[in-house]
């Protein structure tokens, strides 16, 4: 949206990664993705992850043209360094951040899908990571007419029965040790996003201080951490 509306001229194609093409607020936040980088395309954006193996492409696709990284995640092996600001809580507040400095417009799409994406990163803001610029920058998002209620509505108020289903035995699956709490699953196209809410219940269990979700999915193991104490 940001580019889109301010450099109109711009030809801007989104690839997304496998479990997000699997998001249903994805259509209306970035309008249409593609399965690669365009042969002409000439500038890689690459944004919230600075490895393109987090990409849905393929070692053969990765793009030959120049890349920029704007991340806010800790640097890791392979990493792109470009722009990384690993205090702020959302690689969207980043962009918010730029925009601001740059005196770019900001619409009121650009500012609900901005504004999505420091919900998701914050835990809707209560997650350790968040801080005075997460709610100045939601603030400012507010103003410029980010749609909070569509958030809410499009983003999170629409799981399906069988989805909580997967959500309920997921939630009988937790393991508690000391203060540890896991959970194990594989993971399907049905329960794709359950890694990533799942783990906001495990964090708030009683005397857990360390909560940890991994799935597997062929050869792919992924997982997520939370922990209480610095």
């Amino acid at each position: 949206h940001l580019i889109r509306d301010n450099y109109p001229h711009l030809t801007v194609s989104v690839v997304v990664p496998i479990e997000k093409q699997k998001d249903s607020h994805i259509n209306w936040v970035l309008w249409e993705t593609v399965p690669t980088v365009p042969s002409d395309a000439e500038l890689v954006l690459l944004l919230d992850t600075s490895l393109l193996s987090r990409t849905s492409l393929s070692e053969s696709e990765y793009p030959s043209q120049p890349i920029i990284s704007i991340d806010h995640h800790e640097f890791l092996p392979g990493s792109i360094e470009w722009y990384r600001d690993v205090e702020s809580p959302s690689t969207t507040l980043i962009l918010t951040d730029m925009a601001r400095e740059l005196g770019w417009n900001v619409s009121s799409d650009a500012a609900t899908a901005l504004l999505l994406w420091i919900y998701t990163d914050t835990g809707w803001f209560i997650h350790r990571n968040t801080n005075q610029r997460a709610f100045e920058t939601a603030s400012f998002l507010m103003s410029k007419g980010a749609n909070q209620w569509r958030i809410a509505i499009e983003a999170f108020g629409n799981n399906t029965l069988d989805y909580l289903h997967h959500l309920g035995y997921g939630l009988m699956s937790i393991v508690q040790e000391w203060s540890i709490a896991c959970l194990f699953f594989q993971e399907t196209d049905e329960n794709i996003h359950l890694r990533t809410h799942i783990i906001g219940y495990l964090s708030g269990l009683c005397n857990v201080d360390i909560a940890c979700v991994m799935t597997q999915r062929e050869n792919e193991v992924k997982g997520s951490l939370r922990t209480r104490k610095e």
